[in-house]
């Protein structure tokens, strides 16, 4: 985009515009950002990190510690972007994970994998009550918890943890306490399989048990 059509709009407008293409790629506020400082001071309102896509600055962890995109990331998770804080969150649990929960915090309830990894990370520091209680949440809100899209949201949770360097240190086993309340059950026989989408027997009832065991075996 010309620098010389900037001003011939309105910063309203502008925003709009920025907000609509970022929404696609955090990549197409480029020519914004080089349309002099008009354009830069625009791009970084919060309106329009709040809504822009993040998920590209994933690419070779350049979200990180000392990469070149870090500090675009932690901006928008000041303006509160739901993807932002979610990525930052994960990259969070590979050295901390009480401080990942506190970054997501933000997006929970409503947004269902930070929802479900909030819960799970209580669970690997034995806070079993608050761990059942954003279950229940979830459950309410998002879908059963002994359905096939808790599976395909681990899987999510799994690989980008992955993608993060996640130690697998296995460094929560003296503390990890699933919860045993009315609702959410903890299995009767621990049998060391890991979780698939053919349990056979009662275990497919503890889905939500074996993805919490993974997890923490990868933190």
């Amino acid at each position: 985009m010309a620098c010389q059509l900037l001003p011939n709009l309105p910063d309203e407008i502008v925003c709009k515009i920025i907000g609509l293409v970022g929404e696609d790629s955090i990549w197409h506020h480029g020519p914004f950002l080089r349309a002099g400082k008009r354009g830069f001071s625009l791009v970084h309102e919060p309106s329009v990190l709040q809504t822009c896509n993040v998920t590209p600055m994933l690419i070779n962890l350049e979200i990180r510690l000392g990469g070149k995109f870090r500090e675009s990331l932690l901006e928008c998770v000041s303006d509160g972007n739901t993807e932002a804080v979610y990525y930052e969150g994960l990259y969070a649990t590979t050295f901390d994970v009480e401080h990942a929960i506190n970054v997501l915090e933000p997006n929970v309830p409503t947004h269902a994998l930070s929802t479900l990894d909030v819960g799970v990370f209580n669970v690997c520091l034995g806070k079993d009550k608050e761990a059942s209680k954003l279950f229940l949440e979830f459950a309410a809100i998002h879908d059963k918890l002994r359905s096939d899209a808790i599976l395909e949201l681990t899987d999510e949770l799994e690989w980008r943890l992955t993608l993060f360097l996640a130690p697998h240190l296995n460094s929560y086993p003296l503390t990890f306490k699933f919860p045993d309340d009315e609702v959410i059950k903890s299995p009767k026989c621990l049998y060391g399989h890991d979780y698939t989408k053919y349990l056979v027997g009662s275990c497919k009832n503890y889905r939500l048990f074996w993805i919490c065991f993974n997890i923490a075996h990868m933190l």
